[in-house]
């Protein structure tokens, strides 16, 4: 098994370094000038990463709208991936998961009360739109922008998973890194999220060593774990029933860490269905999931699954499906509210 990996690692090689170069050339357009980055006019606060996913960056999203939106007008920013449509579109009670992807119809379902929600391509256009739309918005909040390197966030947080941290990762195909490890040096702050419950004085100062050796600068470095709530229904007044067997239904980054914590709740896990992150669910994979013991199952989701699986299923169906909901909770909350308020306070004064 080690000749074939190492036969294989030789054969991707130049694959790799193509795709190095790619990068590195890209970058380097960009930190020279020779390709035009946009900072527009409003406050952007961008939630990126180095990697292909896995780093929490929804309910990232979601802690700054509850952080922030009470005294700011704020507008999301996201690309819509696995939407079937194309441009600017802005939610509104027809969206759905089709239209502006998984993951703005989540935002939309739990903040359409406070905020916009936006989907473009082209973050810069996307800014400007709204900008135009919303004369009274204050913050944009852009969802995976760090590669984006045609617009300049004013405040660039970079997140990075504590299980799988960018400095211990690779470039695909040799690992899940998107970007070079040395593109941290555009962050204004690292998150390092999913830590475990208890982590060590000595092991954060491990890690923000680790990164700060590739931010070229002292740059904040803050530590986050996922709070998960309590398992909801998907139809309402319907209870979950933990004496009963389960089965887990998930298409996101990183399944393993949802079913292990399904898994130390003593849940009777039967089976799990993985499907690849953002994969749009048809009605053939719900009666793959369902099988032939209809009555009998407890579907569990991620909420990101719930929003594309709930209009697809029957009245009778809905009671047996159930999601997690999380949230995120920052190590040291005040100092980094504090970092974000500062940064807001500074781009006040420069308009």
């Amino acid at each position: 098994m080690k000749v074939i990996i190492f036969l294989l690692k030789i054969l991707l090689f130049p694959l790799y370094g193509l795709y190095y170069a790619i990068i590195f050339l890209r970058n380097w357009l960009f930190d020279v000038g020779f390709v035009k980055s946009v900072s527009p006019k409003v406050l952007t606060i961008n939630v990126g990463n180095l990697s292909l996913g896995g780093t929490g960056k929804t309910p990232f999203v979601e802690y700054l709208v509850r952080f922030l939106s009470d005294k700011n007008k704020i507008s999301t920013l996201s690309r819509g991936y696995g939407r079937k449509t194309k441009g600017f579109l802005l939610a509104d009670n027809q969206a759905s998961a089709e239209s502006i992807g998984d993951e703005p119809m989540q935002y939309y379902l739990k903040f359409k009360d406070k905020i916009n929600v936006a989907v473009c391509e082209n973050r810069v256009e996307g800014v400007d739109k709204i900008h135009e739309k919303f004369a009274d918005n204050q913050i944009v909040i852009l969802d995976d922008a760090f590669q984006h390197r045609k617009i300049f966030p004013y405040i660039n947080l970079l997140l990075s998973n504590y299980n799988k941290p960018f400095y211990e990762d690779n470039l695909v195909p040799f690992g899940r890194l998107r970007d070079v490890r040395v593109s941290t040096k555009r962050a204004d702050a690292v998150i390092i999220t999913k830590c475990p419950i208890k982590i060590t004085e000595e092991e954060k100062e491990k890690i923000s060593g680790e990164v700060l050796a590739y931010s070229r600068v002292e740059i904040p470095v803050f530590f986050s774990k996922i709070s998960y709530q309590e398992i909801t229904a998907y139809a309402s007044k319907n209870d979950f029933d933990a004496t009963k067997n389960v089965v887990v239904m998930t298409a996101i980054a990183r399944p393993e860490v949802f079913v292990k914590y399904l898994s130390e709740k003593n849940l009777k896990i039967e089976k799990t269905f993985d499907f690849l992150d953002h994969h749009a669910f048809s009605r053939k994979d719900i009666d793959k999931v369902l099988g032939k013991s209809h009555e009998n199952l407890q579907i569990i989701t991620t909420e990101k699954d719930m929003v594309k699986l709930k209009p697809q299923l029957s009245d009778l169906e809905l009671k047996q499906f159930f999601y997690v909901p999380i949230e995120i909770e920052v190590e040291n909350k005040i100092a980094f509210e504090a970092f974000i308020k500062t940064k807001i306070d500074s781009f006040t004064k420069k308009i």
